[in-house]
């Protein structure tokens, strides 16, 4: 290790930026979260640095470089768009014994500046020692997303609770026992989520009855369209800190693979006219899971709330008096849509769109045929793939148009995607010569508007 990472007191310290430019203001960026007094030393600074200077961040000095200038700096940053200039002030703070850093000169740099993810008071530092700066973004850029953003507020509260631990606990090894069990490497959202009050009885519970046991805690979690990168942060904070995941038959394996290996993972897929594990069955799992004490994960396909018998869940989770919460994902629709470019609802054309299911409990559902064979309706049928030719005939009987645009979309957002543009005249007929299968929606009153979709329509003899 070349580079000691440490953390610097700030509070009340001079640190100067000579530069007004670019370099220096992304040096600014990180700067300004400090509580250093932050003094800015250029002929010119750009419209950011200024902004920052009128809102009394920072002090700006119009002036060009004195040797004088780095006196009484705790922290030095050269950063004009001169190298050599750059090379020049580094060299002098280092002979003045004031620490240093050079833009884009490594070799000029007492210290490197890492990338940080802030969660104040807890702040954690990534570096390369300036070999990769874009892999310390990038890995910047995936703890942001796994770390709460409340998560300083849970720091804090705990630095409060501490004292009253070492009180009742004054082994050293009992209270890191004690904090390992509170936290328990699980997702820190489920604490953050207890608010103050809540996760101050959690703690003072732990204290009381060392030994009682613990009850879980359950997140019905939306898995989207199956393109990870849909994913919402929300979701993959829940996956990383899964115990169980239980899972259908639409979620991806690509999502899959961001929840821990460690985690148990459950499949209860429900296969068109195949076999299927029975909603009460589902219902009873989670609540053995949880029961067991452990973080359980319910992940659906596309949003838990549409068409995916979340209440049922909520209402067993409910009387088994087992804490939850639900996390949305985007629903096939949207993400059929956004594959299409069509927005779902269009000034002057509709202001409203209907989701529906091709079948329910009794069968094909029946739905306001009526109102849904309006030239201006449009709507999207989720699990429509079966019920194709009944949908096309209900919709014709009640007086909608042969030539009503329809556009399926199969595995929408995946790389298998398939998209079929088609009237309804043509629907089952197109969607049998595609060979869709699903899972897929059928989009009523859309057309694909990208130019690289694939478009099959069928000649009208």
């Amino acid at each position: 290790m070349r580079y000691l990472p440490i953390h610097i007191e700030t509070k009340d310290v001079t640190i100067r930026v000579f530069g007004g430019g670019e370099a220096a203001e992304a040096k600014l960026r990180t700067l300004i979260k400090t509580e250093a007094r932050l003094e800015v030393i250029s002929e010119n600074i750009s419209l950011e640095i200024s902004r920052w200077a009128e809102q009394g961040s920072l002090t700006w000095r119009q002036k060009s470089f004195e040797a004088s200038d780095l006196t009484g700096a705790r922290l030095v940053y050269a950063a004009s768009e001169d190298d050599g200039l750059n090379a020049q002030i580094a060299k002098l703070a280092r002979e003045q014994g004031v620490l240093a850093n050079a833009a884009d000169q490594k070799s000029a740099c007492d210290f490197i500046t890492p990338a940080l993810v802030d969660r104040s008071p807890v702040l954690v530092s990534i570096g390369t020692e300036g070999t990769t700066p874009g892999l310390a973004r990038a890995l910047k850029a995936d703890l942001e997303k796994r770390l709460p953003a409340d998560l300083g507020k849970l720091a804090l509260l705990t630095k409060k609770l501490r004292a009253k631990v070492k009180k009742q606990l004054p082994n050293l090894s009992d209270r890191q026992s004690f904090w390992a069990k509170i936290f328990g490497g699980k997702d820190l959202s489920h604490q953050l989520r207890l608010g103050a009050e809540g996760f101050t009885n959690t703690v003072e519970s732990a204290l009381s009855n060392p030994s009682e046991e613990k009850t879980g805690q359950v997140a019905l979690v939306g898995a989207g369209p199956g393109n990870p990168d849909l994913l919402t942060i929300a979701a993959q904070q829940s996956l990383h800190g899964a115990d169980v995941i239980i899972y259908d038959r639409l979620v991806s394996q690509q999502v899959l693979e961001l929840g821990r290996r460690e985690a148990e993972y459950i499949y209860v897929g429900k296969t068109p006219n195949g076999p299927s594990v029975t909603q009460d069955d589902i219902n009873a799992l989670i609540v053995e899971k949880a029961r067991e004490g452990l973080h359980v994960v319910r992940l659906k396909g596309g949003d838990p709330l549409i068409f995916g018998r979340a209440d049922e869940e909520i209402n067993v989770l409910r009387d088994a008096d087992i804490a939850f919460r639900i996390v949305p994902g985007i629903t096939a629709a949207a993400g059929a849509a956004a594959e299409i470019g069509a927005s779902l609802t269009t000034r002057g054309k509709n202001s409203s769109v209907t989701f529906l299911t091709g079948h329910d409990t009794k069968g094909y559902a029946e739905q306001d045929w009526k109102a849904l064979a309006k030239p201006d309706a449009r709507a999207v049928v989720y699990m429509g793939v079966g019920a194709s030719r009944f949908i096309q005939g209900r919709l014709l009987i009640h007086g909608a148009s042969a030539e009503t645009p329809v556009t399926v979309v199969e595995n929408a957002t995946r790389p298998e995607e398939e998209v079929v543009s088609t009237t309804l005249s043509s629907l089952a007929d197109d969607m049998i010569q595609a060979g869709i299968k699903g899972p897929a929606v059928l989009m009523l009153g859309y057309s694909a508007n990208r130019a690289d979709v694939t478009q099959i329509l069928k000649a009208v003899s």
